[in-house]
């Protein structure tokens, strides 16, 4: 089941059950391996089974971090290895151990994530229109020691007596609806109109229709389906009986609801993940996300659509991935005469363009992955154009979320006097050996001039903002491209941009900096201003959604300046108002003149001290109206 993979691949380890897959010097975590290094527990269903009472059923490799706390335990260890050390360097003065402390350069310890353990019985559910097939299938499975499950979704065509005799259940169905995901499947049947649940769960499913059951996007692990190709199926029947025993699950993202934006608007949330995840892993209740990780598959396309870095990739992090790209790019520019163009795919082709070019394929495991720091890291590492290629099986959904990031950076190319074409995205129709690119030109990759002088390797200090990420390689193409302009225009939707404000119409409500979710927008402090910081701008529309006097619009674009990308600006100010009474200031002077011109006439404002009390301040105005004639009146 171990996939090989060549240099400069990055190994998700979706179908590797060993404990590493080491590729180009970097050894990958795999996804699922069985505890221990063995596949199966037992060899017999009915003992692979947990409860309540095993104590073996949690992973206890991993321990939650201490926030610097040492106990008694972890300063014996110390000491111990304080005394190793003296005795090893023979007197030599041996580095006192410090203090446990979490600095901005170390991992987030919210990423050092355990894995999930998954428990597989061997609990098979087999689909098929063809009661003769899955009859049979389900009898060579069982002699493996799988329980099988029948459903048929036309009318059989053999005896079911034959499914009594090989002591297999039968059912009969118009059609089957599969949700879960490997270890936990769970089938809904429909027949004459009505659903059952079926009350089972299932740890695989061999799904031998045209078009499988499930009701995601793209097929789990665990799910299995030959779909129009029955060639197939032995290799299916050889694979499934290896499918029983304890396997370790990685958590592939992580999920942090302080940066989330679903919650935040009331017209108009952002569902991005939920719209774009094949699985059906992200879900929402009571307007809150919540990322389902034995439904995850790791494909990375919830984390690249978000605009506010809430969810993130760990397995592979930013950070391994850029590194391998990074040693990739070096490898290939120390063997290769003249530069090559960089093919990012999820497919393992052989690039050639109609000059008969060869190109460099740098094959990923999911194209989910390759977000827009991604494809500026190729240039900034070297690389003189790139091309993202996905595979038509991709969900389009999937395929419309890379294109989006393809297109911003055609967009921050064009603003540098770059070509577009150095980076373009396209289709594959289908799994070729070889692909011949038509629409490449000589002129895509003839702009290198900052090719010579790749950008040095990442600090860990940005290593876990993505956003950060994007910025640092603009910044790094923007001073070799030698453009001088302050900023870059970026296509309607991207999330990095300014806001303006008409002076004439905003009356420093702030309810724009309460309505800000990343605090891009403030107030400023006890003078009637509002101030602003782009670098934490994501243009979620917020501030333009909330204003009262629609005041407010979103400008997308890069920021070229460092300095003005991390400085406060004033957006809008004005005096503030002083009290008639008290000469106290208590508001601006645009609020207090747009309450008088609303309130002008109405019933409760009708003479003018009741008007004049507009311009008091809260303890000014409450005093006046206790004092005056009518509150007099009314209280006798």
């Amino acid at each position: 089941m171990t996939k090989e993979k060549e240099s400069g691949s990055i190994p998700s380890g979706k179908h590797d059950l060993h404990p590493s897959t080491e590729i180009t010097g970097v050894s990958a975590p795999s996804l699922y391996r069985a505890a221990n290094g063995a596949t199966i527990d037992f060899h017999a269903a009915e003992f692979n089974r947990t409860d309540d009472l095993n104590d073996c059923s949690t992973n206890y490799g991993f321990f939650e971090p201490l926030d610097g706390i040492i106990t008694a335990d972890m300063r014996h260890q110390m000491e111990r290895k304080h005394d190793r050390d003296h005795v090893d360097f023979c007197g030599e003065q041996a580095p006192v151990p410090k203090k446990m402390e979490t600095t901005s350069d170390e991992p987030d310890p919210v990423e050092a994530l355990p894995p999930l353990t998954v428990v597989s019985q061997g609990r098979t559910l087999i689909i098929d229109t063809d009661a003769a097939r899955a009859i049979a299938c389900g009898a060579a499975l069982k002699d493996q020691r799988l329980t099988c499950t029948v459903v048929v979704t036309e009318k059989a065509s053999v005896d079911a007596s034959l499914s009594r005799l090989r002591r297999l259940t039968l059912l009969e169905a118009d059609g089957v609806s599969i949700t879960g995901a490997f270890g936990g499947f769970s089938a809904t049947l429909t027949a004459n109109g009505d659903q059952t649940h079926l009350a089972d769960g299932f740890d695989l499913v061999l799904d031998l229709q045209p078009i499988p059951a499930f009701s995601g996007d793209r097929l789990p692990m665990g799910y299995y389906a030959s779909g129009r190709n029955p060639e197939h199926l032995n290799d299916l029947l050889a694979e499934l009986p290896e499918m029983r025993g304890r396997f370790e699950k990685p958590q592939f993202t992580i999920f942090k609801k302080s940066r989330c934006l679903h919650d935040k608007s009331r017209n108009r949330d952002c569902g991005r993940c939920l719209e774009v995840c094949p699985f059906g892993a992200i879900q929402t209740n009571s307007r809150e996300i919540s990322v389902n990780h034995y439904l995850c598959q790791g494909c990375g396309c919830c984390a690249l659509v978000c605009p506010a870095d809430a969810i993130r990739m760990v397995h592979p992090s930013q950070v391994e991935l850029l590194d391998i790209l990074q040693r990739f790019l070096e490898s290939r520019k120390a063997n290769a005469i003249s530069p090559q163009t960089l093919v990012i795919s999820d497919a393992k082709i052989v690039w050639s363009d109609r000059n008969n070019d060869v190109a460099v394929n740098f094959e990923v495991e999911e194209i989910g992955c390759i977000g827009l720091d991604v494809i500026l890291a190729a240039l900034s590492y070297g690389a003189p154009s790139v091309v993202v290629a996905c595979r038509q099986q991709n969900p389009p959904k999937i395929r419309e979320a890379v294109a989006w990031q393809v297109q911003m950076a055609r967009a921050i190319l064009k603003g540098l006097d770059m070509p577009e074409g150095k980076v373009r995205f396209v289709v594959i129709p289908q799994e070729d050996d070889n692909y011949i690119d038509e629409e490449v030109s000589k002129t895509d990759g003839a702009d290198v001039q900052f090719s010579n002088s790749p950008m040095p390797p990442l600090a860990a200090s940005s290593a876990h903002d993505k956003r950060a990420l994007v910025r640092l390689f603009v910044q790094h193409l923007y001073d070799k491209s030698g453009s001088k302009r302050s900023w870059l225009v970026l296509p309607a939707g991207s999330p990095f941009g300014a806001v303006t404000i008409d002076n004439h119409t905003c009356t420093l409500c702030m309810a724009c900096a309460c309505a800000c979710p990343s605090g891009a927008l403030t107030a400023g402090g006890d003078l009637p201003r509002l101030l602003f910081l782009e670098s934490r701008c994501h243009q979620c529309g917020l501030c333009e959604e909330t204003c009262p006097e629609h005041a407010i619009q979103l400008q997308t674009r890069m920021l070229c300046d460092p300095e003005a990308l991390e400085a406060r600006v004033v957006l809008h100010e004005t005096d503030a108002f002083r009290c008639i009474k008290c000469d106290s200031p208590f508001a601006p002077k645009a609020m207090v003149t747009r309450m008088q011109e609303r309130l002008k006439g109405h019933w409760m404002y009708a003479n003018d001290r009741q008007l004049r009390r507009l311009q008091m301040c809260r303890v000014c105005r409450t005093r006046d109206a206790l004092m005056s004639e009518d509150m007099k009146s009314w209280n006798r």
